[in-house]
This record gives C-alpha cells, sequence and structure tokens, in this order.
C-alpha cells in the first residue's frame, strides 16, 4: 500500500512546489486534486502540457504512485460535469489511471428516486468517457450525498454496468454509513483501487489525524490488505496544518502496515 498526501492541503503553491513538500514528509506519493482547499478548479490543472510537466516533476521528486483527486457535484452542476470530464484525458496522458470521483448532495424536499436518477445518468456520461480513455472511475460515499454508503455505491454499479466503476474506500465514511464496516470492505474489495485514511469519533465526520478518533485502524488497514488492496491510499484531513501533521500520521499509518520497516 502506497501512503499519499494531497496536493489540495498545500494552499498557495504550485502542483509543482506541492509535490516536492509531501514527498518530503515521508509520503510514498500523491494524489494530485483539481481543486483548491474551497473546492474550485486550478486554472493550472488544465493549461496545456500540464500533463507532460507534472509527469517529469513526479519522476524528479520519486513519486512511486499518484492519483487524481476531482471531487466535485458533477450530478448538479454543469461547469462541474465539464470541469470532471476534462479531467480525464489530462490524467490518461499524466500516467495514472485512477480519478476519484463523488456524487450529489441529497436535496431534502425532493424524491430520492428522482435525485438517483439524475446521479446514475450523470455517471453513466463520466463512465463512457472513461473507458475511452480507460480510466478508473474511483467513487468515494459520503454523509449526506445520494450515494451515502457501501449499499448504495455498488446498486449503483451494478445499475450502470460499467467495467471502469471502482471505489475509493474512505475508511471514516464507512465507518460513519455502514452498519458493519468492516464486513463492507470485504463486499466492496473487488472494487477498491484506493482508499482515504483518517480517523473518526462515532457519529461526527470530522476527518481527524490517524492517531485520534474512535476507529482500529488496524482493523480497517488489515482488512483492506487481505480483500488484496495494495494501492494508493490518501491523508485525508483538512482541519490541521497538513505538513505539521503529515510526518507523525505517515510514520503511524506504516506503522501498521509493515512495523519491521520503522
Amino acid at each position: 500500500m502506497y501512503i499519499l498526501g494531497r496536493t489540495q492541503m498545500i494552499p498557495a503553491a504550485s502542483y509543482k512546489e506541492a509535490i516536492a513538500r509531501i514527498m518530503k514528509k515521508g509520503f510514498d506519493g500523491v494524489e494530485l486534486d483539481i481543486y483548491d482547499m474551497n473546492f474550485q478548479a486550478r486554472k493550472e490543472f488544465f493549461e496545456e502540457g500540464f500533463a507532460e510537466k507534472i509527469k517529469e516533476c513526479m519522476k524528479k521528486n520519486g513519486v512511486k504512485a499518484y492519483s487524481i483527486g476531482a471531487h466535485m457535484d458533477f450530478t448538479e452542476n454543469e461547469d462541474k460535469f465539464r470541469t470532471v470530464e476534462k479531467a480525464i484525458p489530462i490524467a490518461a496522458a499524466a500516467g495514472t489511471d485512477t480519478v476519484i470521483i463523488n456524487g450529489a448532495v441529497r436535496r431534502e424536499g425532493e424524491a430520492f428516486e428522482k435525485q438517483w436518477e439524475r446521479q446514475i445518468n450523470r455517471m453513466k456520461e463520466l463512465c463512457r468517457i472513461a473507458e475511452e480513455y480507460e480510466v478508473y472511475l474511483a467513487v468515494e460515499f459520503e454523509p449526506g450525498f445520494v450515494i451515502d454508503n457501501s449499499e448504495l455505491l455498488l446498486k449503483a454499479f451494478e445499475q450502470i454496468g460499467s467495467p471502469i466503476l471502482r471505489m475509493n474506500a474512505d475508511i471514516g465514511h464507512m465507518f460513519l454509513q455502514d452498519q458493519d464496516p468492516l464486513a463492507s470492505i470485504d463486499k466492496c474489495g473487488p472494487y477498491i483501487v484506493h482508499a482515504h485514511l483518517e480517523n473518526m469519533k462515532k457519529g461526527i465526520h470530522n476527518h481527524l489525524v490517524p492517531y485520534e478518533g474512535d476507529m482500529d485502524l488496524t482493523a480497517y488497514l488489515q482488512k483492506l490488505i487481505s480483500v488484496g488492496f495494495d494501492g494508493p491510499a490518501s491523508l485525508d484531513v483538512y482541519q490541521y496544518d497538513y505538513e505539521a501533521v503529515a510526518e507523525k500520521s505517515v510514520e503511524y499509518l506504516k506503522q501498521i502496515l509493515c512495523p519491521s520497516a520503522i
């Protein structure tokens, strides 16, 4: 398993600078987020020649694994849909096979069936594009979203039927939303190509550093390994100075994954 740092968490830095700073903190690789801290698209990502420049930057900094983060509500906003759509060929050109997406926030006062239909239809559109470029769409469910648990995620996958649909297993979200999170990892195992790692308190959607909170991270990481997942997993915490907590967080996670190497 490769522990990734997220460029979104390094504000006011170019991608080149963010990658260098992330790798100095002991990460194995980088999640290149197409947006800033306010989830607004970054112009730099879409500049001509970005993919080739970033491939060279990854090589120079010893990046072992990387992915593209494209968390945007593409279901309900046409501009955001086009932004995610444009990110797919850039991801392919940059040499990664994984783009992380999520869905729509659930709307109060509107029938769930209508929201579900929109979500499925828009995902189908993205799948057609991703299939063309042979890029996985790693879907992440979130509390309060149309797709907010593992059961609904698998239902969406079955209904859409695309070979490129996969899962970004955010273990904190699984802890909050699934009745038996570890059993859910078993069920979702064949689809997991990426993960987000953090800790959380029971019943509270707040991303904590790995060494705080109520989750038994050893159990979660061991379960991911047991289903055959050995890919990229990003440290997903927002409320801290990311660089200040990075080294301790990475060491904590690697101690679980490979205690003899620490």
